[in-house]
């Protein structure tokens, strides 16, 4: 089976999201889609009215139907960075390296294109995905701040509690004692 038209989503961040995404399209009667995060394989190009209707029940459920090369861009950079944060990924190479051989692509475009569009660098993205996963890991109560930033490939405890208090203001301790566990969508987080 070869799949000849690609449609890029945005705002698929995770399992659900893809099973939704699937469940949509069965509702239309497209029953031949490879559904991943952020892209959906079709075997043929759909038509006007089965598009549109698609596209307004994206919309309705929070996602939406990229056209644009830069959108794509934009989301393809998104999409794997909040991959290698929920999976808990050490960076064996430099975040610049990585993207621009997994998206192949010259960085200095990619870098350009996402600070223009998002208003926020895409190492500043990637920081605010991590410290976004260290609030849901403190907010569980099953690890100690070491373990976290253990966890989460910080070089020490001092390097993690920089970083977080860099982005929200408190350090990590203080955070955890407030227990006000303020957590936001990974998909929306751009300040």
């Amino acid at each position: 089976m070869e799949y000849s038209v690609v449609l890029h989503v945005k705002n698929m961040v995770c399992y659900r999201c893809v099973l939704v995404v699937e469940q949509e399209l069965k509702k239309l009667g497209i029953l031949e889609a490879k559904v991943q995060l952020g892209r959906i394989a079709l075997l043929y190009t759909l038509n006007e009215q089965t598009l549109r209707s698609f596209e307004l029940r994206l919309k309705q459920l929070g996602f939406e139907l990229l056209i644009e090369k830069q959108e794509i861009l934009i989301e393809n950079i998104k999409q794997l960075i909040i991959d290698i944060v929920q999976k808990d990924s050490r960076l064996s190479t430099k975040l610049s390296y990585l993207i621009s051989e997994s998206l192949a692509i010259d960085y200095s475009y990619a870098s350009k294109i996402f600070s223009e569009r998002e208003s926020i660098t895409i190492e500043k993205y990637y920081i605010y995905q991590r410290i976004e996963r260290v609030k849901e890991y403190i907010s569980y109560g099953e690890m100690t701040l070491l373990e976290i930033a253990s966890k989460m490939y910080y070089n020490d405890l001092s390097h993690l509690s920089k970083q977080f208090k860099s982005v929200m203001g408190v350090s990590p301790s203080q955070y955890k004692k407030e227990q006000n566990y303020n957590r936001n969508y990974i998909d929306k987080i751009i300040t």
